[in-house]
């Protein structure tokens, strides 16, 4: 969420003068760009930690854009557990003839592939990574042709909403998006005085 508190809107009315009825409007656009950066570079950020596609952050964050009578935004990322197979595998195909000794999966850049043992890769409307779990082993048949032995859980790595919680992506992310809120209010204050707001 950035929002305005009273009295940096007191402060821009103050900057502006003549003009202080149109510090909401500056106030607004600045806050609207700053949240465009935040959603911008949520991706670069959050890749610098994980190994996940910038399609895959992208797509779960949406902004709730400031007006001029509701001076605050809001860039909301909602989205489930992602898969394993969204972040590094390998062998990131189902191997059939020979399985792998053990699936490897990367979800962190700082902590290089990690051994699932007794994890596999499986075509299940597109790969997906699994696990057998205890209990009655019985057989289904995939639809690729082969069997497997069930009962079988999905493997997840974390949500995006909670990436972009990582205290080192947020804060770099607040503090890049205060930058350009700062940067665009001097210039929205500018074209204002100036008689272009």
């Amino acid at each position: 969420m950035i929002a305005i508190d009273a009295h940096k809107l007191q402060e821009v009315e103050e900057r502006l003068g003549q003009y202080r009825k149109k510090a909401p409007v500056a106030l607004y656009r600045a806050i609207n760009r700053a949240a465009e950066n935040l959603k911008s570079n949520a991706a670069k950020e959050v890749r610098n930690t994980y190994v996940i596609k910038a399609g895959e952050v992208k797509s779960t964050i949406t902004i709730s854009r400031a007006t001029s009578k509701r001076i605050a935004a809001a860039v909301i990322s909602r989205g489930h557990a992602l898969g394993l197979e969204k972040f590094r595998l390998r062998p990131a195909q189902p191997r059939h003839r020979k399985p792998p000794k053990s699936l490897k999966v990367q979800v962190r850049k700082d902590t290089g592939l990690k051994n699932l043992l007794g994890a596999f890769v499986a075509s299940v409307q597109g790969n997906k990574v699994f696990e057998r779990v205890k209990g009655r082993a019985r057989r289904k048949k995939r639809s690729d042709g082969q069997w497997t032995e069930l009962p079988i859980k999905r493997l997840f790595g974390p949500p995006v909403p909670i990436m972009l919680e990582n205290e080192g992506v947020r804060s770099k992310l607040e503090a890049e998006a205060a930058k350009v809120f700062e940067k665009r209010l001097e210039h929205e204050i500018k074209r204002t005085l100036e008689g272009n707001g």
